[in-house]
């Protein structure tokens, strides 16, 4: 069983999922004046997920959250076995999330990476996200 698949439709909650973010440097690149722009293939990569995003935010019925913290949880599953660290995506993914209106801005966003796994045949990142609740999402560690 995957572990996500009791993240289904819930008050409160938002499940989306994603295609593969690509690498950093498949995101940017650099003018001679220092400019970053977005390449084509991150182009192509946010129409994508901000389509998805959307859709996902009608059918579950999410409203955009202005000035309220929001948790990310996140599940990345890598279409190979290169290796790669998973915070390198999740600014594309928290821009992503903001830009189709999950968030009114992504510094409310609080992200958690909650494991990564290889899946050749349908690589993917799952994201649920819901409002922060301080008593079941805060600090248990004093």
């Amino acid at each position: 069983m995957d572990v996500w698949e009791h993240c289904g439709l819930s008050n409160g909650t938002l499940t989306v999922v994603l295609p593969p973010v690509p690498s950093v440097n498949a995101l940017y690149f650099t003018t001679k004046f220092g400019k970053r722009i977005r390449t084509a293939k991150a182009k192509d990569w946010f129409s994508q997920a901000e389509y998805i995003i959307r859709n996902a935010m009608d059918v579950q019925g999410w409203e955009t959250t202005e000035n309220k913290k929001v948790v990310i949880d996140i599940l990345t599953y890598w279409p190979d076995r290169r290796k790669r660290d998973v915070d390198n995506q999740g600014k594309a993914i928290f821009d992503a999330l903001e830009h189709a209106g999950v968030f009114d801005n992504d510094r409310w966003a609080l992200p958690r990476y909650i494991d990564f796994a290889v899946d050749k045949e349908n690589p993917r990142v799952i994201c649920v996200i819901h409002e922060f609740d301080k008593e079941k999402d805060g600090w248990l560690h004093d």
